[in-house]
């Protein structure tokens, strides 16, 4: 009899184990399926700002949180903005913010804030433009271990123009088609500045050198010198080559004071 009243207790108790279990596992799933879902969305009105050289601009970025999801409020929202560089590989710091602390890299100390429109409004005012202020940037927000990201694209209105030494065609390599362009109040042109360029009429067969490190140029005429007379219009990529040996033309991009 005391044999089988122990059974029956142990019968029991394992059973109530195995509840628990199956509801800590349970709620466990939940949680983590919470955790993971859309709580912090981060949008952009657009995708694309224009401005020009010594203007002012607001790169657009807004934030939205599920109020009732686990742990929104608790923690403080870190607004990051960070540049895309020409080719992708590495992002360069712009401006952080996390409550009252706020910081500012590089060049464009004493340039930027935060447009502060919302609570919930992260855009970033960027006041006395340069030319090297062109080209992607990235909004994150983060709370906690929710964070999200949009980029924005700024555009300057300009002019591209091939450029070649006095000693003749082909003799920059990409450092030196750096420099070449700073001397004619210039950045080396990217590849969207060229292809607007192209679409706008530019015509040249000699190749140059990009912001990626490409080597590309714009035909709109094609001919026998620059592809052949079967090819069709557009801009041609000759690939990446080694910046410090290989010496083609360059691309320059520049923008007037307004």
């Amino acid at each position: 009899m005391k044999s089988l009243l122990l059974l029956v207790l142990i019968s029991i108790c394992w059973a109530d184990h195995l509840s628990d279990n199956y509801t800590l596992d349970h709620d466990r799933a939940i949680h983590i399926q919470a955790e993971n879902g859309p709580h912090l969305l981060v949008e952009a009105e657009q995708a694309k700002v224009f401005s020009h050289r010594g203007g002012n601009v607001t790169l657009p970025c807004k934030f939205y949180r599920d109020p009732t999801a686990f742990g929104s409020g608790i923690h403080k929202i870190r607004i990051k903005w960070t540049k895309l560089t020409s080719d992708y590989l590495k992002e360069v710091d712009v401006f952080v913010s996390m409550g009252y602390h706020k910081k500012t890299y590089g060049g464009y100390q004493g340039r930027v804030f935060l447009k502060g429109g919302s609570d919930s409004d992260a855009s970033l005012v960027i006041t006395d433009l340069t030319l090297e202020d062109y080209g992607r940037y990235k909004c994150e927000v983060i709370e906690g271990l929710e964070d999200d990201t949009v980029v924005v694209a700024l555009d300057l209105q300009g002019v591209v123009f091939p450029y070649f030494p006095r000693l003749g065609r082909y003799n920059l390599n990409f450092h030196e088609a750096q420099q070449a362009c700073l001397d004619q109040d210039a950045v080396i042109a990217s590849f969207d500045q060229l292809y607007d360029a192209w679409r706008g009429g530019l015509d040249w067969c000699n190749a140059g050198w990009l912001s990626d490190g490409s080597v590309q140029y714009p035909i709109t005429k094609p001919r026998e010198p620059c592809g052949g007379q079967n090819t069709v219009p557009g801009v041609r990529n000759y690939g990446f080559w080694d910046k410090d040996k290989s010496r083609y033309d360059v691309f320059c991009f520049t923008s007037n004071f307004n």
